[in-house]
């Protein structure tokens, strides 16, 4: 690594881009590309990410501290403004995606992308390694990256409402609207207020907190109130610093604010709990409001916000200053935690005084430069390995110094930020029929499968202007602390050629994420097309699995024939079954119809019964204009399954007339197992 990093110091590093290039993707938000002479498609492409702008974009974002360095030595880089201000976590990942289509479309496919960013685009570039849709991630170069994600904003909402404790009749601040009043509606936001960390911008907006805490006068002129109150709430805030104190507070006020309250975030939604947390000081702890957070929008916050290890191969070069007191060190907690060892490498640099961020610009190369060597050579560098590389440089003409501390540790995040009340984790008690009571007639099918996935039938009915009388949805997803997360919601459809065949095809419908109170209660939120739009309703378990219901923890459950059953030569339908013991099971089919026109019925078995008799309900429509009192149920066909707890099966289906009609026999093979279920033995 010293030969290397020698000779890339005799390469023209004042090299130009042989183009650079910026405009607005179709979505209409600033980008900026810079390629360098001979790059092909195939060469690798850094996408850089910038940190928490509060401002909206005006025109094209910067291409990062290393975009002389990154084009001398073949990189092309390229940089999204994001669509959104502040925590840009809900569009960046697309924003990305429509940066790569444009530079694909202009100069040819990379090979391979390198993310890179810093402190919100540390994260940012981290979850960009975790997305689908991308090309190759070789590599991640992270720094101070906002790594405990959602985390952060635990810690917001309590700067904010130990604020209103400490602050109490002296320096209030304004009230938003119910039934979030801690949350400044959007309006009274400063309009003018772009860089949070400016001092300057922010006290002359936040007049009550120097009325409280005396925070912009000299120290003589404070009172004894306003002494204590601001040593209360920057031991609440984590920092000895003042200027990063008042940042802190203005995120904890105008970011948590936007958070919430924007349209394209949250919308309305809180986010947030302070019921049952800890808090040391305690006149902050008897004080406290104690909110709840909407449990779909705090899995929504997660689901955008937070690493969640998934990164294939990629290899991470994350580094921290020791002081930061906005991002703080134990975010690199977070990575050690979350990514495998031998594809991290997280170091600190030691530093006299707090910065967020406040790396030379040799550390800054060092950093760079021994991910590229890792990239190449599969040799993991190690804080020592960094500071000799970055000595190695300094010695050859690369300003600053090098402070990385091969000792250093970090502290664990739940010192730093009190823990919130625990979570449920969806398990493999989890799969079973669940509906909405008040919504009889319609409901979910969801099995827990193994590797954090779930699988997921909604039968229901067509949306406005959707044609049929019945309609489904099928979806994989991801299972997450507090609830399952689909974001690729298909409506599966067989629908007419230009030469009058049908052809099966799965059209892209939404999203739905479900979050769970419990092991019997949650709610559900989709958010559909045109014709479907978005609604939240609660959902209660209706049937659990043979031997996995809520109370069956350490119990062994029975080989059984729960799962999908499909028949490969009529793609577009099959069987779920459901043992629920004592002989019953309960059977539903699924058709994706023809011309668009989608089919299911369901039934339970009873022990003895046969055939068994697939009803159909029909009568009302999806959403809003879903009434159960207009359901008629009929009975669709008689269908004699045989299925064993292997993997094959056959049915036979008899349809009563006037019924839509699938073939009459069917080879079935399964097609999932849940979670939890032993395989049969030969």
């Amino acid at each position: 690594m010293r030969y290397l990093a020698l000779l890339l110091l005799l390469v023209g590093l004042a090299a130009h881009a042989q183009e650079e290039t910026s405009g607005t993707t179709p979505s209409g938000v600033w980008y900026r590309i810079a390629v360098p002479a001979g790059w092909q498609a195939g060469d690798p492409l850094v996408l850089f990410q910038h940190g928490f702008n509060f401002s909206e974009a005006d025109g094209p974002p910067s291409l990062g501290p290393l975009r002389d360095v990154m084009l001398s030595e073949g990189y092309a880089v390229a940089a999204s403004a994001y669509a959104q201000r502040g925590w840009a976590v809900f569009t960046a990942i697309e924003d990305n995606r429509e940066l790569v289509d444009v530079f694909t479309a202009r100069f040819g496919a990379p090979g391979e992308i390198v993310p890179f960013g810093g402190s919100l685009g540390g994260l940012l570039a981290l979850k960009i390694a975790e997305a689908p849709g991308f090309p190759p991630v070789r590599g991640v170069y992270s720094l101070c990256p906002a790594a405990a994600g959602s985390r952060l904003w635990d810690h917001a909402i309590d700067m904010r409402l130990a604020y209103d404790v400490v602050c109490e009749g002296s320096g209030r601040l304004p009230e938003g609207l119910e039934p979030l009043p801690w949350a400044l509606d959007l309006d009274d936001i400063p309009s003018d207020l772009d860089d949070l960390g400016n001092q300057v911008e922010v006290l002359r907006a936040l007049i009550p907190l120097n009325q409280c805490t005396g925070v912009n006068l000299p120290e003589p002129l404070r009172s004894s109130g306003m002494k204590r109150r601001l040593a209360q709430l920057m031991a609440v805030a984590g920092t000895d610093d003042e200027n990063f104190f008042v940042t802190n507070m203005a995120y904890a006020i105008y970011a948590l604010s936007d958070l919430v309250r924007a349209p394209d975030k949250l919308g309305g939604r809180n986010a947030m709990t302070t019921r049952g947390v800890t808090y040391a000081d305690p006149e902050i702890a008897a004080g406290i409001a104690r909110i709840d957070a909407d449990p779909l929008a705090a899995l929504d916050l997660r689901w955008r916000s937070d690493v969640r290890g998934a990164i294939g191969s990629a290899k991470v070069l994350s580094l921290h200053t020791s002081d930061d007191q906005l991002v703080v060190p134990a975010n690199q907690d977070v990575l050690r935690r979350r990514l495998p060892a031998q594809q991290l490498t997280s170091a600190i640099v030691a530093e006299q005084a707090p910065t967020h961020c406040g790396f030379t610009e040799v550390e800054g190369r060092a950093g760079w430069e021994a991910l590229r060597e890792w990239m190449r050579s599969e040799r993991q560098p190690r804080p020592e390995n960094l500071q000799a590389l970055c000595q190695t440089m300094q010695a050859a003409g690369v300003s600053g110094e090098c402070r990385f501390d091969p000792a250093a540790t970090v502290p664990a995040l739940d010192s730093v930020i009190p823990p919130r009340p625990a979570l449920a984790v969806p398990d493999a008690r989890y799969s079973g029929l669940w509906f909405d009571p008040v919504r009889a007639g319609e409901g979910i099918y969801l099995e827990i499968l193994d590797a954090g996935r779930a699988h997921l039938y909604f039968y229901t009915y067509p949306g406005q202007g959707v044609p049929g009388e019945q309609a489904w949805l099928n979806a994989v997803g991801q299972v997450v602390d507090g609830g399952i997360v689909f974001d690729e919601v298909t409506r599966p459809v067989r629908t007419a050629t230009v030469g009058g065949g049908q052809v099966f095809v799965h059209e892209p419908w939404g999203r739905i994420q479900i979050s769970f109170e419990d092991c019997d209660s949650g709610h559900m939120r989709w958010q559909g097309p045109d014709g479907w739009g978005t609604g939240e309703v609660p959902l209660t378990r209706l049937s659990a699995l043979e031997g996995l219901s809520c109370d069956s923890v350490g119990t062994s459950p029975p080989p059984q024939t729960s799962g999908a059953w499909f028949d490969p030569a009529f793609t577009g339908s099959g069987f779920l079954v459901q043992q629920l013991g004592n002989g019953r099971s309960w059977v539903g089919w699924f058709d994706a119809g023809a011309n668009g026109v989608q089919t299911w019925a369901e039934n339970t078995i009873e022990p003895g019964v046969s055939p068994l008799v697939l009803y159909r309900r029909l009568g009302t429509r999806f959403g809003a204009g879903f009434d159960p009192q207009q359901l008629i149920q009929t009975p669709w066909a008689d269908v004699g399954l045989q299925i064993s707890c292997g993997d094959t099966g056959s049915a036979q289906v008899q349809v009563r007339t006037g019924q839509p009609t699938p073939a009459p026999e069917f080879d079935l093979i399964r097609l999932t197992r849940p979670a939890g279920l032993p395989g049969c033995t030969p």
